[in-house]
């Protein structure tokens, strides 16, 4: 029987086939930002010129700190590095918003974009655009990009909150689980921000925050796992609608009752047979089709990455992301694929 792979999971199968394309997936904590201790401008380079793109390049950094696990995903981090290189990106934002040493409340502001440290973000990328070249014409554009990240972040975390709590509740406190369900239905389902980030006219970084918004939509995938089938429609349905154009059942209104049997298979099918890798008619049980089901839709994603990829510039570290995020996805879908051919061939032989 096939086993399904998880793309977040640091696999030794993914982990060889990936060693050129992440090489550079193990990066050392990033290095606190060339400001100017006074007025937090970006400092000038041995050659009295300031840094270029600096604006972009903090955006960037932001970026990688509120996507948090799934950035550190994407390059491959395994699960006992994974909070020290998310720490130390948050860690360096924070130098690079608020300057000085370390503060604990500015760092778990900025973690829980919480308003006032998001404003405070935004207010950085705002003045720093202003103060150099090359990113001052698309100042608005890099305010736009980040203002929107934020919100469709914390649209997000929302979410994992609300599927953690009910995982708690299956593992250790069952009494909770109805309540919990309940509750967990608005921000499960929520995605206007995360619609508003996918489609953001942002000029010439335009296709950059759509990039962002897969992440993010990989992030729900990651939400969905663990999820009881029923919760997992809630998380990732709206979102593979919008993406994929794959067509979203009805679901209970009362959170607490059973699905139709078959109702999440069938979506999950019919959003890999949407994404051009439909399941093969080799796979006779429902776990072999969902397993299909599910490494196709990840193909599916990995598409969409390379779409983005193909048009972001090589130098920006979220083309770096995005490149070994696809291959990832890619990688799993081709295991999935060789299990299940391998399955078939046993029992063929039998």
């Amino acid at each position: 029987m096939t086993t399904r792979l998880s793309a977040a999971c640091p696999l030794a199968l993914l982990a060889a086939a990936l060693s050129q394309s992440a090489c550079g997936a193990s990066q050392p904590a990033p290095a606190a930002s060339a400001m100017s201790a006074a007025g937090g401008a970006p400092a000038s380079t041995a050659g009295g010129e300031k840094p270029k793109e600096e604006t972009h390049k903090l955006v960037i950094a932001v970026a990688a700190c509120w996507l948090g696990g799934t950035w550190a995903d994407a390059l491959g981090a395994q699960d006992s590095t994974k909070p020290g290189t998310v720490e130390a990106r948050c860690h360096d934002v924070e130098r690079r918003v608020w300057g000085g040493a370390e503060d604990k409340t500015h760092y778990e502001q900025l973690r829980a974009l919480e308003e006032n440290a998001v404003a405070d973000v935004i207010a950085k990328v705002h003045e720093t655009a202003k103060q150099e070249g090359l990113d001052s014409p698309r100042r608005e554009a890099l305010v736009k990009v980040t203002t929107a990240l934020a919100d469709a972040e914390k649209e997000v975390m929302l979410s994992h909150r609300a599927a953690d709590r009910v995982k708690r509740d299956l593992d250790r406190e069952p009494e909770k689980l109805t309540a919990d369900e309940t509750d967990a239905v608005a921000p499960l389902r929520a995605h206007a921000k995360f619609d508003e980030l996918l489609g953001l006219d942002a000029g010439n970084l335009s296709r950059e925050s759509h990039a962002l918004a897969i992440l993010c939509a990989l992030d729900r995938v990651e939400i969905a796992r663990g999820l009881p089938k029923h919760l997992k429609l809630y998380a990732v349905a709206d979102t593979f609608h919008t993406l994929f154009g794959v067509g979203v059942p009805d679901v209970p209104q009362d959170a607490t009752k059973k699905l139709i049997p078959g109702t999440w298979l069938r979506f999950l099918s019919e959003t890999a047979a949407a994404v051009g890798y439909p399941v093969t008619e080799k796979a006779k049980t429902p776990r072999e089709r969902d397993a299909l089901a599910w490494a196709g839709m990840l193909r599916g994603f990995a598409d969409k990455l390379k779409t983005d990829a193909d048009a972001i510039s090589p130098s920006t570290d979220l083309s770096h992301v995005a490149v070994v995020a696809l291959h990832r996805l890619e990688v799993e879908y081709n295991a999935q694929q060789a299990a299940e051919e391998t399955v078939h061939l046993k029992t063929t032989s039998n």
